[in-house]
C-alpha cells in the first residue's frame, strides 16, 4: 500500500511539472545604429514578463491585464488594454489644443506650414488600411542556444517585414495564449492607428507559426529597412514561482499621464 501511495505521489509530481512548467528567456537587441541591450522574459500560466533595464513589462492575459514599470522611477501603472485606450483617447481628443501650444512657441510664419505637416502625418496614420499579411517558410534553420530553429518571413503588402525563427521543441504554447495576447496587444495600441506590430500580432497566419512553438530570433525591419534583431542566448524550463512576475520592491504605483511622462 505505502509503495502505491508513493507511485502515486511521483506520479502527481511528474505530471505536476509537465503542466505547470515555465520559460525563461534570457535575450539580446542589436540594431543597425551598433546599440545592443540585454533583457529576460519568462513565462507560465498565461503570464509574461519582460524586464530590461529602462521598463519592465507584465502581462496576465487570463485576467487581461497589463502592468508597465519604470525601473528608474520605480514607479508603474496597471490596467487594462481598454481602460489605457480609453485615456488616450481622451488626451487626444485635446491634441488640437496641445499642437496649438506647441505651435505658438514657433515664429509665426513657421506656423501653418508645421501645422500641416503634423496634421497630414496624423491622417495617414490613422487612415492606413488594413494591412496584407503572409507567412512564408524561409527553407532555412539554424541552430539557437542549443535548439534547432526554422525560419519564417512576415511579409507586408509584399514587403519583408518579420523574420521569426521558430523552434518547435519550445511549446510555450501550452502555457501562454498566443492569440488572446495579440488581441491584447492590438487593443493596447489601438488609439495610435493601424500599427505595423498590431498587424503581425493579430494576424492569423503569424498566429498559426507562433503556436508551433516560439521564435528565439526575431528581425524587425521598418518601412525604410532599418533592422533590429532580437535572438534569445539562454533558455531554461522549469515551474517558476508566483513571486517571478512581480515587481521589485517599493515601487509605486502612478496614474497612466505621470507613468508615462505625460506622452502616451
Amino acid at each position: 500500500m505505502k509503495i502505491r501511495m508513493f507511485m502515486l505521489a511521483v506520479l502527481f509530481s511528474l505530471s505536476a511539472s509537465v503542466v505547470f512548467a515555465g520559460w525563461e528567456f534570457v535575450e539580446n537587441t542589436k540594431g543597425d545604429d551598433g546599440r545592443s541591450n540585454t533583457q529576460t522574459s519568462c513565462i507560465q500560466d498565461n503570464k509574461m514578463k519582460f524586464a530590461a533595464s529602462d521598463y519592465i513589462m507584465v502581462v496576465d492575459v487570463s485576467k487581461n491585464i497589463i502592468t508597465y514599470a519604470d525601473p528608474k522611477r520605480k514607479a508603474y501603472w496597471t490596467g487594462t488594454p481598454e481602460e489605457f485606450a480609453a485615456q488616450v483617447q481622451r488626451n487626444m481628443e485635446n491634441m488640437d489644443r496641445m499642437m496649438e501650444k506647441q505651435l505658438s512657441q514657433l515664429p509665426i510664419n513657421q506656423r501653418e506650414q508645421v501645422r500641416q505637416s503634423l496634421l497630414q502625418e496624423m491622417r495617414k496614420q490613422f487612415q492606413k488600411p488594413p494591412a496584407k499579411i503572409e507567412v512564408k517558410a524561409g527553407k532555412q534553420t539554424d541552430k539557437i542556444a542549443g535548439y534547432e530553429v526554422e525560419k519564417y518571413e512576415v511579409m507586408m503588402n509584399g514587403q519583408l517585414r518579420q523574420e521569426l525563427w521558430i523552434a518547435e521543441d519550445v511549446k510555450v504554447s501550452k502555457e501562454f495564449d498566443v492569440k488572446r495576447f495579440g488581441n491584447m496587444m492590438k487593443s493596447f495600441h489601438s488609439p495610435f492607428g493601424r500599427d505595423d506590430q498590431d498587424a503581425t500580432l493579430s494576424s492569423p497566419e503569424v498566429i498559426e507559426v507562433m503556436s508551433k512553438g516560439w521564435p528565439l530570433r526575431k528581425v524587425d525591419y521598418d518601412e525604410d529597412g532599418y533592422r533590429e534583431q532580437d535572438e534569445v542566448v539562454k533558455i531554461q524550463n522549469k515551474t517558476l514561482p508566483e513571486s517571478a512576475f512581480d515587481l521589485p520592491a517599493g515601487y509605486r504605483q502612478m496614474p497612466m499621464s505621470e507613468i508615462f511622462g505625460g506622452t502616451p
